[in-house]
């Protein structure tokens, strides 16, 4: 076995979108920690991701390379029994911990309890592995979020400074970033960043469809009756999953990613103006037979009020999407991107490159729709990720 690697998340955007990758190398095993009740839900679990890969595991070229583990990042050991997690200690040579809640309401405690809490708990598995010598890095999947209410350009490097966060979810993540760069002494780590992450840049394809869907759904006016925020100058930071996924098991395969920060986004140069992305969507949507109403921009402020008054006569999914807007609104005062000139560079040396968001756009969408009509697989339910926490730019 040349290389064993740990993932956790593995049912979110990221993890479903990085498994595949990995495989592509035949010396390459995974282990998954999979949330499940029992064993007969952890193999219904595993069915469903490797049908949403579309391999089959029992073909030469995957057999014996895919091993569930059921479990919980929350809990001591990951919720494993002591045996199994030795022996994962005694077999890993690479972890990437990309699962978490992205709750972005979520009491404090609750928050921290995902975010540093399953830190903690991976960097214990970390910890015991580097020990063992077979070792060699840790992925840390952080969000762009951590940089909160700070304003202009958010560093590519740790965030020391004084900061207000716009919720427990960022301040949880934060925190959470903030103990596994201390690992960074013991063991190697790299800290990867995602803004909000989409569909694969050409084939659309993924595994939910998260805050952006939900928000092109109603900031096109396609559910709001034509009413959007006027956001003038805003930009959106949208980054493409098998991007995110690449760039994870390139970092994987380069020491010299090691203590290193990137910023997984579309960065000043790729993120598009809201409006638009919105005529984009609204393109999109036309041309696929759509009837959508004349846009009529209201106040940000006005807008606020509108969400809050639709969300108290709704219901069920609609109302639910509604109570989750105004964390979005809220992003809309802060004068913030992301820097991504070192990310870039690094990457563009092993031939990566994070396309342009309006090059992708009807990618997405048209996966978005297939799948609702079934034309395409449809996903498993996943566990939240990191990256969907909606993130703007100006």
């Amino acid at each position: 076995m040349k290389r064993c690697v740990f993932v956790t998340g593995a049912s979110g955007a990221i993890g479903s979108a990085l498994v595949p990758v990995l495989l592509e190398d035949p010396g390459t095993h995974v282990r998954l920690l999979i949330r499940a009740r029992d064993t007969k839900h952890l193999k219904e679990r595993l069915a469903a991701l490797v049908a949403f890969w579309g391999i089959d595991p029992d073909a030469p070229r995957y057999a014996g390379r895919v091993k569930a583990l059921r479990g919980d990042v929350v809990e001591p050991y990951l919720g494993l029994d002591a045996e199994t997690f030795d022996c994962l200690a005694g077999e890993v040579t690479h972890i990437v911990h990309a699962a978490g809640n992205v709750r972005l309401d979520q009491p404090l405690d609750e928050a921290r309890r995902h975010a540093c809490g399953g830190a903690r708990n991976v960097l214990a598995l970390a910890s015991k592995a580097a020990r063992n010598g077979r070792f060699e890095k840790l992925e840390y999947l952080s969000t762009v979020g951590v940089a909160g209410r700070r304003q202009g350009l958010v560093p590519e490097r740790p965030i020391s400074e004084p900061r207000a966060f716009h919720n427990t979810y960022e301040q949880a993540k934060a925190e959470a970033e903030t103990l596994v760069l201390a690992a960074n002494a013991e063991f190697p780590v790299t800290v990867h960043r995602p803004s909000m992450v989409v569909g694969d840049a050409r084939t659309g394809k993924i595994i939910a469809f998260q805050v952006f869907y939900h928000l092109a759904a109603l900031l096109c006016g396609r559910k709001t009756f034509g009413l959007i925020p006027d956001v003038k100058n805003v930009r959106l930071d949208l980054v493409p999953v098998d991007y995110v996924a690449r760039a994870i098991e390139v970092s994987m395969r380069r020491a010299d990613a090691r203590g290193r920060v990137f910023h997984l986004c579309g960065g000043p140069a790729h993120s598009p103006k809201l409006i638009d992305l919105v005529q984009a969507v609204r393109a999109r949507e036309t041309k696929s037979g759509a009837r959508l109403p004349k846009l009529r921009r209201l106040p940000v402020a006005a807008f606020r009020l509108l969400v809050k008054l639709a969300s108290a006569v709704t219901f069920g999914r609609t109302r639910r999407r509604l109570a989750s807007l105004p964390h979005f609104l809220a992003y809309l005062d802060e004068a913030q991107v992301f820097d991504d000139a070192q990310t870039r560079a690094f990457f563009a040396a092993e031939g990566l490159q994070a396309p342009p968001a309006l090059t992708y756009i009807d990618a997405i969408l048209d996966y978005q729709r297939a799948a609702r009509a079934q034309t395409a697989p449809q996903a498993p339910a996943a566990a939240p990720t990191p990256a969907a926490a909606p993130v703007p730019t100006h």
